[in-house]
């Protein structure tokens, strides 16, 4: 593949050397940053070209032959920057735009442009501490879109629902139990499954019913 990747920083860097150490992939890396001291000293440790320039600039573009891209990820630290890039890029025939976005209220602007966004670790963190906080019960949590979500939890040791079914339980609608782990076992759950204490479920819910699913599990 065929790759451009616009900002040098920490970010930009790992992304380079995760790329080139892609076995299955036979990789060619074109980065572009404005700070020359970040180019010098990626065109140091990677194999790759670095290019000193502004990327939202068109000649820049042209220059890293962006046209021949596979993709183009941006990954500046200004959502501006970023913006206008993937812009740049989409208008020159660049098929496939990834891009880091860095606050909340800039996520529509870049998907309107059909771009593949990808949040910025700080607001990751900030989201899962606050999830941590609201739901002191689930283990590990990822978000399916704007509004489903699957996350784990475990059954307290007395809780409530031992002995009981899946069907008995009455989870909302909306929600869905779909695997059950008990000690070295996985389950591939059914109606007629009955939960013990310390079984770790992970389920699949609507945003809009994690609180009583949670409510429900955790007694």
């Amino acid at each position: 593949m065929y790759i451009v990747i616009v900002g040098a920083g920490r970010i930009g860097q790992r992304l380079t050397e995760l790329t080139l150490k892609d076995n299955r992939e036979k990789n060619n890396v074109i980065v572009i940053d404005k700070d020359q001291a970040r180019c010098e000293e990626v065109a140091r440790k990677y194999d790759v070209i670095a290019i000193n320039a502004d990327a939202t600039q068109e000649e820049t573009l042209e220059e890293s032959e962006v046209k021949k891209a596979d993709v183009l990820v941006a990954t500046t630290r200004d959502d501006a920057v970023n913006l206008m890039v993937v812009s740049l890029a989409k208008n020159k025939g660049v098929k496939r735009l990834v891009s880091l976005v860095n606050q909340e209220e800039s996520i529509p602007m870049f998907m309107e442009k059909n771009v593949k966004i990808v949040k910025n670790p700080a607001l990751l963190i900030a989201e899962h501490l606050y999830r941590a906080i609201k739901y002191p019960d689930i283990e590990d949590y990822m978000r399916i879109g704007e509004n489903v979500s699957i996350f784990r939890l475990t059954l307290p040791e007395d809780s409530r629902l031992a002995g009981k079914t899946i069907k008995e339980i009455r989870l909302p609608k909306k929600s869905l139990i779909i695997a059950v782990e008990r000690g070295d076992r996985f389950i591939i759950p059914t109606e007629e499954v009955e939960l013990e204490p310390r079984d770790k479920l992970t389920v699949l819910s609507h945003k809009d019913v994690i609180d009583k699913v949670t409510s429900i599990l955790s007694k």
